[in-house]
């Protein structure tokens, strides 16, 4: 019996010894995404990380090779000296230092479940530190799939139908395949923020959008053998856009495409009114000063009608804005896309904007609705002259007929903006790719009505 427990226990070691040495010698890191993280970050001199299972500290060269194993459910990432970084128990113990040119890399002990929790929030995978101008660079180094896991319910919500989901976690891996050198000169792939694709991490998933990753695992989408940027946003109005028209380079799967399934949907249409102050202090912010805005005037539109390029014109010149650079400047949750209209009203001039009013009728003495445009006074000749809607007015007195000068106040100015459509209108519309999915439509189908020419393949697992 004893001989027997012997012998097992020395299976037990060989198995772990085993695992832990293919566990290390099978994991590249061209298999890993880098996302640097800004979101959960509260200081850039002390970082404070958790894990349930405590912390195992490897080095990389050719492959992941075990360094140090720390039995502490937390510790602190610090600046220490020379350059390095130091981690720290919770009693300012000095546990490990390292420098940026050891490519040290931190992940749970729990080798199936590596996750780790990084001040408030959690995250899958590794953690690598860099010390970047006298404080702390975090990036997360995450399988593709789990990197996806954290994005597509960032980016899409849980509940919209499975079918727009899997368009989504698609969509998703293109671009995060297509952007990969993005920040590489920074020494990451991608970040966590709306400049890349927002990324939750471990404490965002869900049930469905995982499910969505998993069951698309390895799909991307290509034309002619190439994968494609899968640009997206969240409701196009009713038209997409080409890509040209945004950011000035044409791309022949990113082209315009009616798209009715988006009418209907959350920011169909939207309104805003900005004065001439909020316009003034947004020009001031890109160092542009024209003065006090007298008109905003459209003087290009693109086939989808929107705006491709805007001139503002004010008291001491005018400025144009192009294409992206409308929202990037104005604002782009006031302006929401680039598909609107421009009406300018006066502050003080209650009639500007007002086609109806209600007038005595001198037969039947009673009110009566008619368009300003047409209403007309009477001088004491009988004589007919139409109303005034500019800045003077004529009313009728005892004197006759007389003119009334308003003096408009400039600074007074406000500019009603009427929209259709939330972000950049290029490539799928999320809540059109919803409408698809709830009248039947497969995420392929989906793909292929906003992406012209692709096809869709597995490779990447």
């Amino acid at each position: 019996m004893k001989k027997n427990m012997i012998f097992l226990i020395m299976i037990v070691v060989i198995i772990n010894l085993t695992y832990t040495y293919s566990f290390a010698e099978n994991m590249y890191l061209e298999n890993f995404i880098k996302v640097k993280l800004q979101k959960p970050i509260k200081s850039t001199n002390t970082i404070n990380l958790q894990s349930e299972y405590g912390f195992t500290i490897y080095s990389y060269d050719t492959y992941f090779t075990e360094l140090d194993k720390l039995q502490e459910q937390e510790i602190i990432i610090t600046l220490g000296e020379n350059d390095l970084l130091d981690i720290k128990d919770k009693n300012n113990n000095t546990l490990y230092s390292f420098g940026n040119s050891d490519n040290i890399y931190i992940s749970s002990t729990d080798y199936n479940n590596s996750v780790l929790k990084i001040e408030e929030d959690k995250y899958r995978d590794f953690f690598m530190f860099n010390r970047v101008a006298n404080g702390i660079e975090v990036i997360n180094c995450v399988s593709l799939n789990h990197y996806l896991y954290g994005v597509v319910p960032m980016e899409m919500p849980s509940s919209f139908p499975m079918e727009a989901l899997k368009a989504q976690a698609i969509a998703a891996r293109n671009f995060a395949l297509s952007n990969m050198n993005k920040h590489i000169l920074s020494g990451y792939n991608l970040c966590d923020s709306t400049d890349c694709q927002v990324y939750g991490g471990y404490d965002r998933e869900t049930d469905n959008t995982n499910r969505a990753v998993d069951e698309t695992i390895g799909i991307v989408i290509k034309y002619n053998g190439e994968i494609i940027n899968a640009t997206y946003h969240s409701n196009s109005g009713g038209y997409t856009e080409n890509s040209e028209n945004v950011w000035g380079g044409s791309v022949p799967y990113l082209k315009a495409v009616n798209d009715e399934f988006s009418n209907e949907a959350p920011n169909t249409d939207w309104q805003i009114v900005l004065s001439n102050g909020d316009i003034k202090t947004k020009l001031m912010k890109i160092g542009v000063n024209i003065g006090e805005i007298s008109s905003i005037v459209p003087v290009n539109k693109t086939e989808s009608g929107r705006v491709d390029s805007l001139k503002i014109i004010g008291t001491n010149g005018e400025h144009i804005l192009e294409k992206n650079k409308i929202r990037q400047v104005l604002g782009y949750s006031d302006i929401k896309s680039n598909l609107f209209n421009i009406e300018a009203i006066n502050g003080n001039n209650s009639f500007d904007g007002v086609e109806d009013v209600y007038v005595i009728d001198g037969k039947l003495g009673k009110p009566i609705k008619v368009n300003i445009k047409d209403l007309h006074v009477i001088n004491d000749e009988e004589k007919r002259i139409q109303s005034s809607r500019g800045s003077n007015s004529r009313v009728l007195t005892n004197n006759g007929i007389e003119e009334i000068k308003h003096e408009v106040n400039i600074t007074d100015k406000q500019f009603v903006i009427k929209g259709k459509g939330f972000g950049h209108g290029v490539g799928m519309s999320q809540w059109g790719a919803r409408k698809m999915a709830e009248l039947g439509y497969s995420y392929e189908e989906i793909l292929k009505h906003y992406y012209n020419g692709v096809e869709l393949t597995t490779e990447y697992r």
